[in-house]
């Protein structure tokens, strides 16, 4: 047997599995439609998802949609909708994606229950979600039989090494996105190959290209709606890892990289001389975590450390490496050069000509650490910093940096730097800064 047959006889679902899962999935769309029938305004309720084409690995959800008819209003699509979902699924959690949906369990699966409009084209959209029925269609059209294992092995790798799943937290590949690779390059080892030589701007589709130009580091033309980019929400670094992976696996395959290890977090004292060795200083500062799901606030999270950087550069302390992790809070931890700098700086002023040059010698010869000096014409001084230490920025200037909007008003817990950061509350952020291994390396 084979490394990837291997695989698939551990992720593929059993006979007795998918006989489970099909009496699971009748149950609940009998459910949803009967609810769905008491409204009487013409709904109809669909599966969608990888379990409905069959793409999916062992532990799947349930994707079911809410078929509303064009005409109702976006209000009364989202109120009915949450009602369905939760008289079927009872203590159905809200979340919201374009717009709010109810998630919950069904018979021992974790079950989303999504309202949409029923289209007839996706040129008729009303929401992004609209689209998820083309998909189903599309892939039950196209996907030949042999093909479903592909993608179950495809959709292992990607999580394996870190990057399944479209949303903020991961900014990843999508199960669709994978189940168009394997469309597009027939198998797991074909996809594997063709990303091995992937660059940033790699442009795929399948019958033909949208005309309109994206960004995105992949794009991947959307069959159902060719304006579309199907890998919008897959981050630079998560293309780079992809790419990697690929190359390494090729070069020397092994189960880790569908199967890796537990990442344990590191040792506090070896991370102390991890730090030392390098002669950097590290910060840390800790910040109320505010309720939002984590599509909302993980941009807003990744936004507010590059904010943080930034105020710490325009005091003149250079950046070495960042990272974040969240938890019952938000942690942001940041490695710099130095953690102080010396008072004084170096102040360039007018040239001496200038009619503005009295003025700056006035207030310099007061404040400066020195009398101001000449130098290629142009009055320069030695002026004392406002903050000497990285700490003293954050905690005194933390409001004036271009946090996420959410994140603006939110508490701001401890600030440290230096050795009192290495202790056991921060293992897992300062792991999160100084563990670079790939998680088939662990």
């Amino acid at each position: 047997m084979t490394l990837e047959q291997d695989v698939l006889e551990r992720i593929s679902p059993s006979a007795r599995e998918r006989e489970d899962i099909a009496g699971k999935v009748s149950s609940l769309l009998a459910r949803a439609a009967e609810e769905a029938s008491r409204e009487d305004i013409g709904l109809s309720v669909i599966l969608v998802g990888s379990v409905a084409k069959d793409t999916y690995v062992r532990d799947p959800d349930l994707d079911v949609f809410i078929l509303f008819p064009e005409g109702v209003p976006r209000e009364r699509l989202e109120s009915i909708g949450l009602a369905v979902g939760r008289r079927v699924l009872g203590k159905g959690e809200e979340r919201y994606a374009e717009h709010p949906y109810v998630h919950g369990r069904w018979e021992g699966l974790e079950v989303d229950m999504v309202p949409c409009y029923h289209i007839e084209n996706t040129s008729m959209l009303r929401s992004a979600v609209d689209r998820t029925p083309f998909h189903t269609r599309f892939v039950l059209s196209r996907l030949e039989e042999g093909e479903k294992d592909q993608v179950r092995l495809l959709k292992q790798f990607a999580k394996g090494i870190g990057v399944y799943g479209a949303e903020a937290r991961i900014q990843g590949f999508s199960g669709y996105l994978i189940e168009l690779l394997i469309l597009r390059y027939g198998s797991f080892s074909g996809v594997l190959k063709a990303a091995s030589e992937w660059r940033k701007g790699t442009v795929l589709y399948l019958d033909r290209p949208g005309s309109r130009k994206f960004r995105e580091p992949l794009v991947f033309h959307d069959p159902v709606d060719v304006e579309r980019n199907v890998s919008s929400a897959l981050s630079e670094n998560g293309l780079a890892r992809f790419v990697h992976a690929a190359r390494s696996y090729l070069a020397a395959p092994s189960e880790r990289y569908f199967f890796p290890r537990h990442r344990e977090l590191l040792d506090l004292a070896a991370m102390e001389d991890m730090v030392g060795q390098r002669g950097t200083g590290v910060l840390v500062a800790g910040m109320e975590r505010p309720p939002l799901i984590d599509d909302n606030l993980y941009p807003q999270v990744r936004r507010s450390i590059d904010g943080i950087c930034s105020l710490l550069e325009s005091h003149d302390f250079r950046v070495v490496d960042r990272s974040f992790h969240v938890g019952e809070e938000i942690s942001f931890i940041i490695e710099l050069e130095s953690l102080v700098l010396p008072l004084g700086k170096r102040h360039g002023g007018p040239p001496a000509w200038v009619d503005n040059a009295y003025a700056f010698l006035e207030r310099w010869e007061k404040e400066g650490l020195g009398r101001p000096f000449l130098e290629n014409g142009h009055w320069t001084v030695i002026a004392p910093r406002a903050h000497t230490r990285a700490e003293e920025v954050v905690r005194s200037k933390l409001s004036t940096a271009a946090l996420g909007s959410d994140l603006r008003n939110a508490k701001v817990g401890t600030v440290m730097a230096g050795p009192d950061v290495f202790r056991e509350e921060n293992r897992a952020v300062l792991s999160a800064l100084l563990d670079k291994r790939m998680n088939w390396e662990i």
